[in-house]
């Protein structure tokens, strides 16, 4: 068969058909450091390449030149000896939808930030009486309320709290020899925020079977990394589509099929990790790798990730029954190019081509680089294989390193903001997997608080007007930008939690209510703030246990609800299903955050139930019930989680949470305390039973949660 080229496909779209002549990447961002000769060689053809000047001069507008954006005068105006005269670009629709978002966070960022006064000073005379004196004059010289290289900020500024230090460093994790045992000079000890570290609680080894802690101290402690570390790569065979193909077989495949895959990967994987700019990859990355013929190009690398991506995009529309994008179906139908999906590993054919071209171009540092390992990060995710995922990540790290601290980074513009937007999926990503497997940090957390949460500003290249996306578009992408720019926002509240919260000491003066008081404060803060179209009530916490199958025609927002850029889409009633898969995602993962906060809030006080028993106060009892009702639930393993499980984020980060969850209702339910069983919520040994699943369903593809489940079921002889 002949190859249709890019170019005649998409000529009956004449908004892009005058775009399809491509520049690289450097050239497009970096308008001032190339400038390449418009003259082919002698023999050659080459297409003119329109190039993106950010804000050109009028001059060039007129003259339909290229404008190198020099100031006071572009190159043209000084050789014509015209003024240079720059209209600065207007705000679209869209920015003006996103200035709301940045209007909230900043509140948001306020608040928690702020400290009722009353607080304070219970704050300060705990912190009196915790510290020897000398500690206490040499901390108001020092306690900082912001980042000072890698320290975090402070839970309350340094101007009111001058003695207060909670924070431990941000990244750095606990020895795990030392996690439990000792004290640092004002007698606290460390807890581990590792799910895995419960099965080291002192109080919870009284408990625990003999059995299951045998069988732990033969795996080590570092079992789950040295399992994930030693399995077998992934298989480098790669499967031509179809298998006659050849060798060749990517320069063969129908375009339907490439955009097929690339726009399920933009709905379902991208609007909770915003790795992509959607109209670029389209405009010039897609164009660019189909173009080379898929050559080992960096292009060639990132699209090949979106389609393996896309793979699992297709199957979580087949499994949640949501018709494909571009199509005018109620529920699924597959394409003629289904079978693609079809492998071992979903979309391994195309991450493996990936993988053979990435290492002639590995040392790259620049955005597009980072893009590709952090898709990568995502794809082993989603497999899940966590210690590649996290060797991906930190990959990516090093890109943003790069990136951010030896160039001056103009946020205001489109390629300021991508790096912010790569920089903060990285770190966040990066975080997950630091804090449960205490693996060595990059060292991004120091960049905290130079590099600003993303504007999403729009990708507008000069003199090209997209049709592509329309009002309804700009209302979900502001959607899953709300989504994405609130989940950086708590993850913030999560990282003080942990180094504010996570001690303990013998007295039981520890953890301090005062400090709890705030943190709870915090994240009701955060919760309130949240922008209409992403607040959730009480009543949506709730667990769903059936996933009733509707029309999906009767939740789809009408016409007019998308007619304002400043309006978006309300969340669907319970009653129904999610709108798509990726509005499911970031539903659940939103409720299921603010449900983890205040689980971990509530940790502490399960130690100190497992340890002391006899030293718990009334308050310490309402912590205890608040942290395990906190603990059962969680939606991204309900509803319509329960048929849809190839876009289920993170998931090996939920199962370690729940493998730490099991032994503590465990422990709970078995302690010697009446008054500390009486806390375990109705219903716990149903959601016992629902994690358990949820483990064995992720079993068979990770040996660590394999040998995880195989010691959880030690807890009770015989349970299959």
């Amino acid at each position: 068969m002949s190859k249709r080229s890019f170019d005649e496909t998409r000529a009956s779209e004449p908004s892009e058909a005058d775009h399809n002549g491509l520049m690289p990447i450097h050239d497009l961002l970096s308008p001032d450091g190339h400038d390449h000769d418009p003259t082919p060689p002698a023999g050659q053809t080459k297409k003119p390449r329109n190039f993106i000047a950010t804000v050109a001069c009028e001059t060039c507008r007129l003259k339909k030149t290229r404008c190198d954006e020099s100031r006071p005068k572009c190159g043209l105006c000084k050789t014509l000896g015209l003024d240079c005269v720059y209209n600065e670009r207007k705000s679209s629709k869209r920015d003006q939808s996103l200035t709301m978002i940045m209007s909230t966070l900043h509140r948001l960022e306020t608040k928690l930030e702020n400290i009722p006064s009353s607080i304070l000073s219970d704050l300060q005379s705990l912190e009196r009486q915790s510290r020897p004196s000398n500690e206490r004059l040499d901390g108001a010289h020092s306690a900082p309320g912001h980042l000072e290289g890698d320290r975090p900020s402070a839970i309350v500024p340094a101007s009111a709290t001058p003695g207060f230090t909670p924070a431990a460093r941000d990244g750095d994790d606990f020895d795990w020899e030392q996690n439990e045992a000792v004290p640092d000079s004002s007698g606290r000890i460390s807890i581990s925020f590792s799910q895995h570290g419960v099965i080291l609680w002192p109080g919870a080894r009284s408990i625990l079977p003999e059995k299951l802690l045998s069988a732990y101290e033969l795996l080590g402690r570092n079992y789950v990394i040295e399992l994930e570390s030693t399995r077998p790569p992934l298989p480098m065979f790669i499967s031509s589509f179809p298998l006659h193909s050849g060798e060749r077989w990517l320069e063969l495949l129908p375009l339907s099929m490439i955009k097929g895959l690339a726009d399920a990967f933009f709905a379902v994987f991208n609007p909770f990790t915003p790795i992509m700019d959607k109209a670029f990859f389209f405009s010039f990355t897609l164009g660019a790798a189909i173009e080379s013929g898929f050559g080992y190009t960096m292009e060639s690398c990132l699209v090949l990730n979106v389609l393996a991506l896309g793979c699992l995009g297709v199957l979580a529309f087949q499994e949640g029954n949501y018709p494909l994008p571009g199509t005018h179906r109620h529920r699924f139908e597959p394409p003629e190019w289904m079978n693609v999906v079809y492998e071992e590993q979903p979309g391994l054919r195309f991450f493996n081509e990936a993988r053979r071209r990435i290492g002639f171009l590995m040392c790259s540092n620049d955005i597009q680089s980072c893009q590709f390992f952090l898709l990568s990060s995502v794809y082993y995710s989603q497999i899940p294989r966590p210690m590649d995922a996290w060797a991906m990540i930190h990959r990516a790290a090093t890109c943003c390193l790069s990136m951010l601290s030896n160039h001056d980074v103009d946020y205001d513009e489109w390629e300021g903001d991508m790096k912010s937007r790569v920089y903060w999926n990285c770190l966040m990503n990066e975080t997950i997997l630091v804090q449960e497997l205490h693996l060595p940090p990059s060292g991004l957390s120091r960049l905290e608080e130079k590099v600003p949460i993303p504007k999403f500003i729009a990708f507008e290249p000069t003199g090209y007007t997209s049709t592509r996306y329309s009002a309804t578009n700009v209302v979900e992408d502001s959607y899953f930008q709300y989504h994405f720019l609130a989940q950086v926002a708590h993850r913030i509240i999560l990282t003080r939690i942990r180094n504010s919260l996570y001690f303990y000491s013998d007295s039981g003066t520890i953890p301090q209510p005062a400090v709890n008081a705030e943190l709870h404060h915090q994240l009701e803060q955060w919760r309130t703030n949240l922008p209409l179209a992403i607040q959730f009530s009480d009543a949506q916490l709730q667990p769903c246990y059936s996933t009733p199958i509707n029309d999906i025609s009767s939740v789809q927002p009408s016409p007019s609800s998308a007619a304002s850029p400043i309006q978006t889409p309300s969340r669907p009633s319970e009653s129904n299903r999610p709108l798509s898969p990726a509005v499911a995602v970031t539903d659940a993962m939103l409720r299921g955050r603010y449900m983890i906060a205040k689980f971990h809030i509530g940790r502490p006080y399960l130690y100190k139930a497992l340890r002391i028993p006899h030293l718990l106060t009334e308050e310490d009892f309402s912590q205890i019930k608040s942290g395990l009702q906190n603990a059962m639930d969680w939606p991204v393993t309900q509803g319509i989680f329960r048929k849809m499980k190839s876009c289920i984020p993170i998931r090996f980060a939920f199962c370690s949470q729940f493998f730490g969850q099991v032994l503590l209702f465990y422990c709970i339910a078995h302690s010697p305390s009446a008054r500390v069983r009486e806390t375990l919520p109705s219903g716990w040994e149903r959601w016992n039973e629902e994690m358990m699943r949820f483990l064995e369903d992720c079993s068979h593809t990770s040996p660590a949660v394999a040998q995880d489940l195989e010691l959880l079921r030690s807890l009770w002889p015989g349970h299959d």
